[in-house]
């Protein structure tokens, strides 16, 4: 296994146990919306130790680490908002890549 393949695997896996206590919060939250979940064997360090701690850190602390270990995309800058903030969409006319308009 290559040091990219364990890379993608430790992605896939803490996206899948954050997205699990999520939908867990959602069920909590929303219980006559909802069903008793199914809970998968394994993954107590996920469930119990990753997602507690991930959800206690700051952004710009994760955002160091993914750095880091090399978990982000490159070659490109990320727009200028801080989680939590709504998306707004560019103003009419303006190119998507946030350039001069055209004609101006």
């Amino acid at each position: 296994m290559t040091l990219a393949d364990r890379r993608r695997r430790m992605r896939e896996r803490s996206e899948h146990y954050l997205r699990l206590a999520a939908m867990e919060d959602l069920r909590r939250r929303y219980p006559e919306g909802t069903t008793a979940p199914f809970h998968e064997r394994g993954g107590a360090f996920w469930r119990s130790v990753f997602v507690p701690v991930y959800r206690r850190l700051p952004w710009d602390v994760k955002q160091r680490a993914m750095r880091a270990a090399r978990m982000t995309a490159v070659g490109w800058t990320p727009p200028p908002r801080r989680p939590g903030e709504p998306w707004t969409p560019p103003a009419v006319g303006a190119p998507p890549d946030g350039g001069d308009a055209p004609g101006s």
